[in-house]
């Protein structure tokens, strides 16, 4: 927890799809507005989501998660080129059955695990539902002056493109879907 540097890029999905013998993740993730931090516990919908001591500053973002069955609570704070603050906790099952979530904007992919060339592990989000055939890889790195190995379906990179973030994408999805 802390900062996560990231970059993001398109993916062709067109021909081979290595990433796709690597280990995946089943993902449902919606975003939470409305989060507050009262006294050590973070708060949403008058439900108390997890204990946490550190000042949380700047945060523009507050996303719940299930994957692969287990629950998080992430918040993600200003991004600056290819740097943002993330804090991440686990929450209980039981918890994230009880939060009312139907009707927030949210999203659903499988994330496939695949190391590059170089050893970086790419995260490669297959979505589905209204998103289905977006496919966006995301490479989170040491410096924004890493090296990278490039793998040939990585396309346009998305990094500092406003709109293509997770949030924004299951924002995108909700707006369509009302009338």
């Amino acid at each position: 927890m802390g900062l996560e540097i990231e970059r993001r890029f398109f993916v062709d999905g067109r021909n081979d799809k290595p990433w796709r013998s690597a280990n995946s993740l089943a993902i449902f993730q919606c975003y939470l507005s409305g989060v507050t931090h009262s006294d050590g516990v973070i708060f949403w919908q008058g439900h108390s989501l997890t204990n946490e001591e550190r000042v949380l500053e700047n945060i523009t973002t507050w996303r719940i998660r299930l994957q692969d069955d287990v629950p998080y609570l992430a918040a993600k704070g200003v991004k600056i080129n290819a740097t943002a603050s993330e804090f991440e906790w686990e929450i209980s099952k039981e918890l994230f059955d009880s939060l009312p979530l139907e009707g927030l904007p949210c999203i659903t992919k499988t994330r496939h695990l695949w190391h590059g060339q170089d050893g970086l592990l790419w995260e490669v989000d297959e979505f589905e539902n209204e998103l289905a055939g977006l496919i966006i890889a995301e490479v989170e790195l040491e410096s924004e002056s890493q090296q990278v190995v490039f793998p040939a379906w990585a396309g346009l990179e998305l990094t500092n493109l406003r709109g293509w973030s997770n949030a924004a994408l299951s924002r995108m999805v909700m707006d369509v879907k009302q009338p």
